[in-house]
């Protein structure tokens, strides 16, 4: 996103943000703007010096539901063990997730205020210790998702196939003719090959498996490290997925890095001290990470500026062309 965007679109719901500030039971000294994705994330810093994060939602990033959702795990999360989470925090009548209307384009914007995380995010450069520490933290939230359920469970996501998101949400782009630019007859040839192979693996993977709850976004960039404490945030992306598929969200980064064997067997260390290895083979991982490709590609043609679109389109279809000639 080209940063006078960011600017400009952070500069017009900082009032916004104000506003659902007053929701909450403190007295906020100052409001920055710290970082946009998906969403647009604001500083909070209240007169008593602490800090937090509040997340205006984008419309298009994800359903209240979803983050209702987010917002229950989370507290029981915190409740039932000792890892170091991002926890949010209830407006004065009690709401995790309050929304407010856009004065723009009047659409609603769900809000959350979360607790602010120390430490700076392992994708930084850290080295095989962190990694470790990922894998334990994963596979710990894998064994409270497996006896955790929200009250409310019809709306809840599920990794049952490559497009899982609702269409409303993430529309498939691929084949559609307008981004022809972007996905060339040899590209829609590539994605169109490689479908049936990478959804024949997520069915293996569910008649295999035991689909659960699972942080469904959990990597590098997700998670702070502060000495040899690992937290973690954006919770947002909670799902009904095998733990396999967690895992291979884990490593998606990893699948074309030098280190990754350092990184995939660090990981795998952190995690089997907590649970069973849940991949069955090097076939498996590589179709999990080529259906969590396909999927980011639609999404990045889709939001992201053309430039960066093309450069992203760019860099990663070798090897989505790599992993047909294997498999296909």
């Amino acid at each position: 996103m080209h940063s006078s965007h960011i600017a400009n679109e952070a500069a017009r719901l900082k009032p916004l943000a104000e506003k659902v500030l007053r929701r909450y039971d403190l007295t906020v000294r100052d409001v920055s703007h710290l970082a946009t994705h998906s969403n647009v994330m604001f500083r909070v810093i209240s007169d008593d010096g602490r800090q937090m994060v509040l997340r205006v939602g984008s419309p298009d990033a994800n359903t209240t539901a979803n983050l209702r959702h987010e917002t229950a795990w989370l507290e029981a999360l915190n409740r039932d063990t000792s890892l170091d989470l991002v926890r949010p925090l209830p407006t004065v009548s009690g709401r995790f997730v309050t929304e407010a209307i856009d004065p723009i384009d009047g659409r609603t914007r769900p809000c959350v205020l979360f607790t602010w995380v120390p430490g700076t995010p392992v994708g930084v450069g850290a080295g095989s210790f962190a990694y470790r520490l990922i894998g334990s933290m994963c596979a710990q939230l894998q064994n409270h998702g497996e006896t955790w359920m929200p009250r409310d469970p019809a709306e809840l996501r599920h990794w049952d196939t490559v497009f899982y998101y609702d269409d409303s949400l993430d529309p498939q782009v691929i084949f559609d003719e307008y981004y022809d630019h972007l996905f060339q007859h040899s590209r829609k040839t590539l994605v169109e090959k490689a479908l049936p192979v990478v959804e024949a693996v997520i069915k293996d993977t569910w008649s295999a498996g035991k689909p659960q709850i699972v942080h469904g976004d959990l990597h590098e960039w997700n998670v702070h490290l502060v000495g040899t404490r690992l937290y973690a945030f954006d919770f947002e992306d909670i799902m009904v997925a095998t733990p396999a598929q967690d895992v291979s969200v884990c490593l998606y980064s990893s699948r074309e890095s030098t280190r990754t064997g350092e990184i995939r067997q660090a990981f795998r260390e952190g995690f089997e001290a907590h649970r069973p290895w849940p991949i069955e083979d090097e076939a498996q991982l590589d179709g999990l990470h080529a259906a969590r490709q396909i999927m980011l590609m639609n999404f990045a043609a889709r939001t992201l500026p053309l430039e960066e679109a093309m450069a992203y389109l760019d860099r990663v279809f070798p090897w989505l062309e790599r992993y047909l000639g294997r498999y296909g």
